[in-house]
């Protein structure tokens, strides 16, 4: 699992003046917070992830506690962005093909298709398959968003204070 965590300046100081605060508004600010940082990686996951057939990028999802990926703002807030689907970390972090390793499948129109049991196939050579690294892109975008995602949020959480 991925995992990374944002650093908002000054975000300590907001911190401690809030927990002085006895307010639901403050959770619900919070949440709001955590919430648009991952509609924000969602939609920059839709973006940055390869698509050939699409299921990747059509899987992935808010919340799933099968996902691969896991969004930490802070030390006690989180929430699972990303899919459940096997392969996504490979296809996010890259891989290694095992050389002479037998995959049984057949070539149709250019793309090779994996079939189990099948009696003919490829044997792999063993070359590097770079990684897209879209969740830690994703991040890095969401990072340099968070100040303006937090400022927004207690902006709006002082109207409803004062």
């Amino acid at each position: 699992m991925s995992r990374r965590s944002l650093d908002v300046p000054d975000l300590k100081k907001w911190q401690r003046w809030l927990a002085n605060l006895e307010n639901g508004e403050v959770e619900k600010a919070k949440d709001r917070i955590l919430r648009t940082a991952a509609f924000r990686i969602s939609e920059y996951l839709d973006d940055l992830t390869p698509r050939r057939t699409g299921d990747l990028v059509n899987s992935m999802k808010i919340g799933g506690k099968d996902n691969v990926f896991k969004l930490v703002v802070g030390q006690t807030s989180y929430v699972f962005v990303g899919t459940a689907v096997s392969y996504a970390q490979f296809v996010n972090d890259g891989f290694t093909q095992e050389a002479g390793r037998f995959v049984p499948g057949e070539w149709r129109s250019g793309t090779f298709h994996y079939i189990p049991g099948h009696n003919e196939g490829m044997v792999l050579t063993g070359k590097v398959i770079p990684g897209a690294h879209m969740f830690n892109k994703a991040m890095d975008y969401v990072a340099e968003d968070m100040p303006q995602i937090v400022e927004f949020e207690f902006r709006r959480l002082y109207r409803q204070l004062f």
